[in-house]
């Protein structure tokens, strides 16, 4: 069975919050480039879950990816990517943006 990737209620806020952003007038092609690059990152997490750092807060991992962080949880986290669970993505923090609202 493939391993699903969910996001929380917040972490769909966040990428709302960037698609507009990115998106303002005059954004140019840089800022597409960087929501690509955001949902190829989430979308890569179904196979390589375990692949990226441990994150700051226990329990979580974070992904980095154009200048943004990327924080999620692995149910169950073996620290391999055949056994690992599902994921849950958290938060998609911008560049400068405190990860301790976690």
């Amino acid at each position: 069975m493939p391993r699903v990737v969910r996001l929380t209620a917040e972490a769909q806020g966040d990428l709302t919050s960037i698609h507009r952003w990115q998106t303002q007038s005059g954004s140019g092609v840089a800022a597409v480039r960087r929501l690509r690059a955001i949902g190829a990152a989430i979308r890569r997490l179904q196979r390589t879950p375990c692949l990226y750092a441990r994150g700051e807060v226990p329990g979580t991992r974070e992904l980095p990816v154009e200048g943004h962080r990327i924080v999620y949880e692995v149910h169950p986290d073996t620290g391999n990517n055949v056994t690992a669970g599902d994921v849950t993505v958290l938060r998609v923090f911008g560049p400068g943006q405190s990860r301790h609202s976690l």
